[in-house]
């Protein structure tokens, strides 16, 4: 199939007509996504973008992450945890904006810390399905932390999800056996799992 791609000179954006983006979708995302990175490169002000290092990390955008993130801890710390959660979710947002071409390492360890501590808010907020999501989301970038399978155990219990949670509590646990929370979390779980099969404590 030939599609007739139209071409921007001021904005240097491809696009494909209307019709096209609807009978082909993914083609649509892949021209936006180009799109995208074109702007970014554009707005960098040079032929070819920086090389991703912290050396060039946005500094600005730091600070401002480094703000939004002490004001969200005040508010958990304050028991304000919807205004916590708030922050968090701004945080997340202004790190999701980072420039595509700014180092992965650097956005992975900011977007993380936000992630954390927002799970951490919507299990006192009780949105035990936005806590989920969120200790998914930090399992997947962060394997090897057994805190992220407690956040995600916890969620899961709270959603009726005990055998989740008790898969979660051991995962945690074979990364660090030594950890007292998780033995405690799984200790309740095996009881909750057995009140449900009917069986005697």
């Amino acid at each position: 199939m030939n599609v007739a791609m139209q071409y921007d000179s001021k904005t240097k954006h491809l696009a494909v007509p209307a019709e096209v983006s609807q009978m082909i979708p993914q083609l649509k995302h892949e021209i936006d996504q180009l799109n995208i990175l074109t702007t970014e490169i554009i707005g960098t002000g040079s032929d070819v973008p920086p090389h991703g290092t912290m050396e060039t990390f946005n500094k600005e955008k730091s600070r401002m992450a480094k703000k939004l993130y002490e004001g969200g801890v005040q508010a958990f710390q304050q028991g304000r945890y919807v205004d916590a959660a708030k922050q968090f979710s701004i945080g997340v947002e202004l790190v999701s904006r980072r420039e595509k071409f700014e180092s992965f390492q650097g956005t992975i360890q900011e977007l993380s810390l936000f992630l954390m501590s927002r799970a951490d808010s919507y299990l006192k907020t009780g949105e035990h399905l936005k806590a989920f999501n969120d200790a998914d989301m930090l399992i997947s970038l962060m394997m090897c932390t057994p805190d992220n399978f407690l956040r995600r155990g916890v969620a899961n219990y709270f959603l009726g999800n005990y055998e989740d949670a008790r898969a979660d509590y051991q995962r945690g646990l074979s990364v660090d056996p030594e950890s007292s929370r998780l033995q405690q979390e799984l200790e309740i779980c095996l009881d909750k799992i057995l009140e449900e099969n009917g069986d005697i404590l």
